[in-house]
């Protein structure tokens, strides 16, 4: 089964888009700030990693930057997921070592293909056959 650490600070959010991942046999584990993330990113070993980046504290670009510079998670796949899409935002996500972009509000069958394409093992498939 395919595991996603879900790095979101809102908790509505987060259990929306968690229940559909999960309707698609992603098993999500979900933390709400940057210090936690990088914790769970270690002792969880995920698939793959979405990342918001408003986060209290640590934000998602120095999470991201972090789990780069760990041995232990530099190569875990990280999706961006931001209401940032100015281009330069994209750009400094990119830069951080993100491995796709997900705009919010997320339009759930680009979040899927990008989840396709990062994850490098044998998984579910992921086409969103659910509205």
């Amino acid at each position: 089964m395919t595991t996603v650490l879900y790095v979101e600070d809102d908790d509505d959010n987060a259990f929306m888009l968690g229940r559909r991942l999960q309707r698609h046999g992603i098993e999500i584990r979900h933390v709400e700030d940057g210090e936690k993330a990088l914790i769970a990113a270690v002792w969880k070993r995920p698939d793959a990693v979405l990342l918001d980046i408003n986060l209290p504290g640590i934000n998602g670009l120095e999470v991201l930057q972090k789990l780069r510079a760990n041995v232990l998670t530099s190569d875990v796949p990280v999706i961006v997921l931001s209401a940032h899409v100015m281009e330069d935002d994209i750009l400094k996500a990119m830069q951080a070592g993100a491995n796709a972009f997900v705009p919010k509000p997320i339009e759930f069958p680009k979040l899927l293909d990008a989840l396709q394409r990062v994850i490098k093992h044998d998984s579910p498939d992921l086409e969103d056959s659910a509205p």
